[in-house]
């Protein structure tokens, strides 16, 4: 088993905070929920203004977002292991190796953590343990992170399939077939499953039978996960534009060229919906005309998927920057230097967000 090292511990835990207490909103799957929408939950959060609390360290690459669930934070890396530390300090509560990368996101649901791996296998632990619960194998590689809805376990495969998997039994209850690869993670939503493949089919699935429902097709691949809010779906692709279908028409009635290829998930908030792409532009739209409301350079490319928090929209860019911009104005409140890209997405609880970069670093910020 892998261990990880504490860099440094540079604020104060009140004694006084329960696990309980300093948790009360958890973060526990890619973008926050199975919709995907990338916004906390609640506005009782502490305010966060960029500076770094604790690290923990990796000996090789982080490319999986963190989830984090009562005081637990959940990460993967590439030297193939999935980790729990604790929120509060960065103390290392157990590592699973697996064979090969954890690039995969976990999924938290109960006292069970879910994530794909590139030994072409999804698991799930015990939260607590990291003892395995059930494996599930694919024909390839898995880099999707899970969604779980509804007693289900949904995620996209490298060998071109979309699988739905009881989650308390790791039994495959369906597969479609989707022919090219699967890179993006599924959102769900009022039984349907969205996801992407890499022939630029944006694919919506019955989350029960798997059958397909409807899809639309783009001009580029599709890697990043969609997001469900008010009726529509929202997505970016490798051909640099933004789509946004009406899911009852079951068609994009919208499209915004943003000039270069789209890698990140969209986050929707507020009547706004954000997104980066590889020009390192940051683009704001109104949610429903799809009209430009800000845009801000980030000054590289934009593969982290931005997180809203108490107005702050938060995300990374490839030099390592970490970025909070008021989400009504795109006008920076504060950046963070990490010192390694940052590719993932933030998550965020009551107290903290947390991020990953590719210099193998897990930090909590404050």
């Amino acid at each position: 088993m892998k261990k990880f090292m504490v860099l440094a511990v540079l604020c104060v835990i009140l004694s006084s905070l329960s696990g309980s207490a300093a948790c009360a909103d958890n973060w526990p799957t890619f973008r926050g929920n199975s919709s995907r929408t990338g916004a906390a939950a609640s506005e009782t959060r502490a305010p966060v203004r960029g500076t770094a609390a604790w690290q923990v360290n990796s000996p090789q690459q982080i490319m999986s977002s963190p989830a984090v669930s009562d005081g637990t934070v959940f990460f993967g890396s590439n030297d193939g292991s999935l980790n729990a530390v604790s929120a509060y300090d960065g103390r290392v509560i157990w590592s699973f190796r697996t064979d090969n990368w954890v690039t995969s996101s976990p999924a938290v649901s109960g006292n069970t953590v879910v994530f794909g791996s590139y030994d072409s296998r999804v698991y799930a632990l015990d939260t607590a343990t990291g003892r395995v619960k059930w494996r599930f194998t694919t024909h390839n590689n898995v880099a999707s992170s899970p969604a779980i809805a509804n007693g289900r376990v949904y995620f996209g495969g490298i060998d071109g399939n979309v699988y739905g998997v009881d989650l308390s039994t790791g039994i495959g209850k369906w597969t479609y077939k989707a022919g090219r690869e699967v890179y993006g993670s599924p959102a769900v939503a009022d039984g349907v499953v969205y996801i992407g493949n890499h022939d630029g089919k944006m694919m919506a699935l019955d989350a029960a039978t798997g059958k397909l429902k409807w899809r639309a097709i783009v001009g580029g691949p599709i890697t990043a996960c969609p997001a469900v809010a008010d009726g529509r779906l929202y997505f970016g692709s490798w051909d640099g534009k933004f789509y946004i279908a009406d899911i009852k028409n079951q068609a994009v009635v919208r499209r915004y060229d943003s000039g270069g290829s789209i890698e990140c998930s969209p986050l929707v908030a507020g009547g706004k919906v954000y997104f980066g792409n590889i020009k390192g532009v940051m683009t704001a739209l109104d949610a429903v005309t799809g009209d430009v409301a800000w845009q801000f350079d980030a000054g590289a490319r934009v593969a982290s998927s931005p997180c809203l928090r108490d107005g702050a929209l938060i995300f990374g860019n490839d030099v390592g920057t970490i970025y909070s911009l008021n989400a009504a104005t795109g006008e920076i409140l504060w950046r963070l230097d990490t010192g390694g890209s940052v590719e993932t997405a933030p998550a965020s609880d009551s107290d903290s967000v947390f991020v990953t970069n590719t210099n193998g670093f897990m930090m909590c910020v404050k």
